[in-house]
Parts: structure tokens; C-alpha cells; sequence
């Protein structure tokens, strides 16, 4: 398994993401617009440089590698022997606003023969930005170094998600009249809000906006379903099935803290 056999990429993957972090962290950050990225959204000078820095740093530590990223596409290093499915600000808004809620997201796994997915995932880690505290998967577990929080036996009563015009609030209005009073949040990094889901912070996490990508939310899946969370991924019957080696939109992805919270969103959803 990769934490015994390969405990020193894991190390220096993390390194990688301290580095990305001591960047994001320092005083030489910049907004600026500079163009725009494959899926149409605005890019800013540091989500370039964080995605760079961090690349540079995988690449030293695989060496045969395909990088799949949201601003530089999909690049090949060597025989690509290894896929790195990477966002390293989840929540890129919220960075540029000092609203402490975002992220660096990287899922590492075997290149197969065929199409790699989520199930070859061998490495995921969802670092938050704003403090430090990062939620591994290993070795089929999850370990959270900085924290010693775990999974809650009940998840809290709130429901997580986009909300960006009047339809997509019709499933809650319908979510509310199957489950009862619950708190809306939406707070703008879909992994961080995945993970917290796994762990019972809130029971559920909605988005049906066609927007996300496998890059935003791959380590996030891999460790929340680890910790227990159920999931429903619009145009793939098996989340374990999202596809790795290049950018794919998620038309709609529902996540509930278990089986029965899904089934009612679902019910509320589609």
C-alpha cells in the first residue's frame, strides 16, 4: 500500500502543499486578472503561481507523472507512471476576500491501462488554507494532522452548498419539507464542505450548477466516502468511476452524511 511502501512520496507530497501554503500565506500575493482558464473562469496571478509551485514540487517528488489541473491542463511528466489531480485553491474567491474558507486539494493514483479513476486513487489531502489542519487518506483511512477531531456519531443539522439563483433552492424548500427545520450554508470551497460532511459537520452538501469538476472535488470524495459518507454523482452510477486523466464538469454531485440523509436528498433533488 502506498503509506508502507511509498511513506516518503507521501511525506513529500505534504511538503508540497506547506509549500503552496507558505505562498498563499506571504505578502506576495497577487490578484491580478490575467486571463482566463479551460472552463471559462477568471484566472488570478496566484492561482498560477500556487498551481506552478505545486506542480514543480510533485514532478520532483514522482517524476512519471501526468498533472491534471484547472489552470494549466493536463501535462505529462516522464512515462506518466503516476496521475496527480490537483486544485491548489479550492474556494479562490474567498481566498482573494481574506474569508478564511479554502483549500489545496491533490489525489494521487496509478495510471492504468484503460481509464484511471477514483478508485485508483492510492493518496488524497484536502489542506485548509486559513489554518493548519489537513485531512489525509491513506492506506484505506483517514488520518487529520492538526486536529484531533473524528467523525461525529449524529451530523449536525446543516446542509451545505450552492445557492446561486431561485432554482436551486426549489430541492431545499422540498429538502426542509421532508427533513424538517435545518441551517443553509454556503460557504465556497466544495471541498472543504465535502469533507465536513464525512464528518459530520453537517449532514448534507448539494450542487447542482453543472460547475464543479473532478478536479475540485476528487481527494475531498475519496476521503469523505473513507470516513462513511454516501454520494450521487449525475451521468456516473459509481463515484468510485469519475475519470482522472483530464478535466471533467460534474453536472450534479449530492452528498449525504450516510445512506438515509442521501436518500432524502435525492428524494428532494431529482
Amino acid at each position: 500500500m502506498f503509506m508502507s511502501i511509498y511513506k516518503g512520496l507521501e511525506d513529500g507530497i505534504v511538503q508540497c502543499i506547506d509549500r503552496v501554503l507558505n505562498y498563499l500565506r506571504s505578502d506576495r500575493i497577487s490578484s491580478n486578472i490575467i486571463g482566463f482558464n479551460l472552463f471559462g473562469d477568471t484566472t488570478k496571478e496566484f492561482d498560477v503561481i500556487a498551481e506552478d509551485i505545486l506542480t514543480s514540487c510533485i514532478v520532483d517528488q514522482l517524476s512519471d507523472v501526468i498533472i491534471v489541473g484547472e489552470e494549466r491542463g493536463v501535462r505529462i511528466y516522464g512515462s506518466g507512471k503516476w496521475i496527480a489531480i490537483i486544485d491548489p485553491v479550492d474556494g479562490s474567491n474567498n481566498f482573494d476576500a481574506d474569508i478564511p474558507w479554502s483549500s489545496i486539494s491533490i489525489a494521487i493514483a496509478r495510471k492504468e491501462n484503460g481509464s484511471s479513476t477514483l478508485r485508483n486513487v492510492v493518496f488524497a489531502v484536502v489542506a485548509e488554507v486559513f489554518r493548519n489542519r489537513m485531512y489525509i487518506y491513506r492506506d484505506g483511512y483517514v488520518d487529520i494532522k492538526g486536529g484531533k477531531i473524528s467523525r461525529k456519531e449524529y451530523p449536525k443539522p446543516i446542509l451545505l452548498g450552492y445557492f446561486e439563483s431561485p432554482e436551486s433552492y426549489k430541492p431545499i424548500e422540498k429538502y426542509i419539507s421532508i427533513r424538517g427545520k435545518i441551517a443553509l450554508r454556503s460557504l465556497g470551497s466544495a471541498a472543504l464542505d465535502i469533507v465536513y460532511v464525512g464528518l459530520g459537520a453537517a449532514e448534507g452538501f448539494i450542487d447542482m450548477r453543472s460547475k464543479l469538476r473532478n478536479i475540485d472535488v476528487a481527494a475531498a470524495l475519496k476521503i469523505a466516502t473513507t470516513l462513511g459518507a454516501e454520494t450521487y454523482i449525475c451521468d456516473f452510477n459509481d463515484v468510485n468511476k469519475i475519470p482522472l486523466e483530464k478535466p471533467v464538469k460534474i453536472r450534479c454531485i449530492i452528498v449525504g452524511y450516510n445512506s438515509t440523509y442521501l436518500s432524502k436528498l435525492l428524494e428532494a433533488s431529482l
